[in-house]
Parts: C-alpha cells; sequence; structure tokens
C-alpha cells in the first residue's frame, strides 16, 4: 500500500486524525495495515469529543490529561493508557484517544493542543516527524466531510477537518487523505462525495482506492465495538452486507448504507486542499481565529454548535432532544448568515 501511496516508500508514516469522537479508532486499522508492511505508523489525534461525552465546547485542552507526556506546548503522548483521562470542570472524561491507547502497544498515540489553531497543529506535527523520522503524513478522515467546500447544506463539522488538512498541506512532506467510509457520519451524502472525488480525480488527485479485506472487518469490529463511535461501525455494517437507511446521532442524520462505505479512498492532500475551506484556516494561531474566518464566508462549525448546546443546557437543565438539536443548528446558521455579509458574494463563487 505505501508504494501505491507515496513515491517513495516510507519508512514511517504520521497518521492524523483530525476529525474528533471515535475516528482515531478506524484509524488504528490503517496503522495496523501499515505494521504489517514493514513500515512504522504513528498516531496523532486532536481530542474533540462528541457533547454527549464532554459537554465543554471545543477540543480537550492539552493540560486537561493525565497519564501523558508532554512535549511542549502543542503536543504530548500517551505513556500510561490505564490512567489517561482528561479533567475538565471536574468531570473526568475518557477520550477516544486515550480508549485505542489501551488496545496497542506496538503504536505511540499522541495528542495535539486543539486550541492554538493551524500553526499550533503545525508544530505539533513537525515535532512528531523530526521525533519519529516520519517522511510521510495520511491525513485520516472518517465520511468524507474534510472535502467539503463550505457551502454544503448538511455540514456539521468542518472546522477540525480543516485545521488538519491545513496544517499537513502546509508542512511541506507529502500528504495524502483517506477518505474511509464516504458518507458513514451523515454529513455529506455520497453521490456528493463521489461528485467532489472526481473533481479532484481530474486534477490528478485520485492515488488509490482500497476494500475492506475480512481480517479488516474483524479488527474494525473489535475496535469499534471498544470505543464510543457510530460512523466508525458503518464501515462494518456495510462489509457484513447492511444495505438501506440508517440512523445515526439520535435520529439527526441518517447515512445511506451500502457497499461504498467499505471503502477506503486516497487522494493527494495538496489537491484536496485546492478547493477546500482548509485554505482559510492557513496561519491561524487560536481555535477561535480559524473559527471566525469560517463565520465570515457563512459556515456554521462544531465549535458554535456545541457553544449553542451548552447556552441550552444551561437554560434547560437537560441535553436538547434531536428535533430540538436540529433547530438549534437552524437557528444558529441563520445567525450566521444574518451577521456577514460575504454570504451572497461566496455562495455566488461557489456556483
Amino acid at each position: 500500500m505505501c508504494s501505491q501511496l507515496f513515491s517513495n516508500k516510507p519508512r514511517c508514516i504520521l497518521i492524523l486524525s483530525t476529525g474528533g469522537g471515535g475516528d482515531v479508532g478506524s484509524a488504528l486499522y490503517l496503522a495496523r495495515l501499515l505494521r504489517e508492511e514493514g513500515t512504522h505508523g504513528v498516531l496523532a489525534v486532536l481530542a474533540w469529543e462528541r457533547f454527549l461525552y464532554d459537554p465543554n465546547p471545543g477540543p480537550i485542552p492539552l493540560h486537561s490529561f493525565q497519564g501523558v507526556e508532554y512535549l511542549g506546548e502543542y503536543l504530548a503522548r500517551v505513556v500510561n493508557p490505564q490512567e489517561c483521562v482528561a479533567i475538565r470542570n471536574g468531570r473526568t472524561v475518557l477520550p477516544s484517544a486515550c480508549q485505542v491507547s489501551r488496545m496497542t502497544s506496538w503504536t505511540p498515540v499522541y495528542i495535539l493542543e486543539g486550541w492554538k489553531g493551524e500553526i499550533g497543529i503545525r508544530r505539533a506535527i513537525q515535532e512528531l516527524l523530526s521525533l519519529h523520522g516520519c517522511e510521510a503524513i495520511i491525513v485520516f478522515d472518517v465520511g468524507g466531510d474534510i472535502l467539503a467546500r463550505g457551502d454544503e447544506e448538511n455540514l456539521w463539522s468542518p472546522l477540525a477537518d480543516s485545521l488538519g488538512l491545513s496544517a499537513a498541506v502546509n508542512i511541506g512532506v507529502d500528504a495524502v487523505v483517506a477518505v474511509h467510509s464516504p458518507g458513514s457520519d451523515g454529513e455529506l451524502d455520497v453521490d456528493y462525495l463521489l461528485r467532489r472525488i472526481s473533481q479532484i480525480a481530474k486534477r490528478r488527485g485520485y492515488i488509490a482506492m482500497r476494500g475492506l479485506s475480512r481480517s479488516d472487518i474483524e479488527v474494525l469490529e473489535s475496535i469499534t465495538s471498544s470505543i464510543k463511535t457510530e460512523a466508525g461501525k458503518i464501515a462494518v455494517l456495510a462489509a457484513r452486507g447492511y444495505y438501506g437507511d440508517y440512523s445515526i446521532r439520535g435520529g439527526t442524520r441518517r447515512v445511506k448504507v451500502s457497499i461504498i462505505q467499505a471503502l477506503t479512498i486516497f487522494l493527494s492532500a495538496q489537491e484536496v486542499y485546492k478547493d477546500s475551506i482548509a485554505k482559510l484556516v492557513a496561519s491561524t494561531w487560536s481555535l477561535e481565529e480559524a473559527r471566525r474566518r469560517l463565520n465570515n464566508i457563512c459556515v456554521y462549525t462544531e465549535l458554535d454548535l456545541e457553544e449553542d448546546i451548552s447556552l441550552f443546557v444551561s437554560s434547560n437543565g437537560r441535553l436538547p432532544t434531536p428535533p430540538e438539536l436540529i433547530e438549534i443548528r437552524q437557528k444558529g446558521i441563520e445567525r450566521v448568515q444574518k451577521y456577514n455579509s460575504l454570504c451572497r458574494i461566496i455562495s455566488a463563487g461557489n456556483t
């Protein structure tokens, strides 16, 4: 696989999982494949858990972790998996990165600081490349919303992926985007994703495609049953023969499941970057600055949504129901559009 993805077979590849939630669990399957080929894989994670598990808006700050070794301002390594947790406002959270670290003794797991913008993530990656001698990066995304341009109606979580993609591309080493299980997160539908992939392929951005083997399915089944992930389980369902609509996120999203979700599609990170919103968050020094840049083109981010959910919880003393969550998101989108006059210009430019 390495010889297909990169011109010179790297001895070490950094697998960057910036989508948050349980994406890192699925990324572990890719690290296992690399190991079988004799390539060292290093896992790096932006720890941003779903609001249901961590009711504090935004990614988990690096200083909140226990059971880790801090390697400067932007990076930490899990050194004691059994003690790896995060403390946020007095509440103990078990992040997916900690859960995955308990499943492997052969691949190191690193956690990135998510509040320092694209520059912070880039510096963390540079440190990792130097530390392990990695010559290439795979930006791993479950579902495919990393391909978004920003004007998609059902885009829920553009911020974290944009930061990760931008950081990986702007470092200057060979970088590939792995879209695992297209459409499985219930955001961008499969038809739209295939159209985006075709656009990238026209620019010679398509590299390879790989379907799950029987052993892959068993590994993913074991991983996704042990961590908190709904999107990650879709690939296993698809490979086991499930076909049809499947509800996730409490019914707020639906996935059209078919054998397509049992694929991982590899694309040139440079070509994905060219017409993505990741360009807009380049050279940001904070998460807030990156969020504002996306808001300025009328993109409502996962940070906006979590802040709006937090306000709802403060007022009502409970989490919103699925219909209420959809209403919160719609009102948030309308608010962002109302206060940003660039909407019409951006929309016109994307048609």
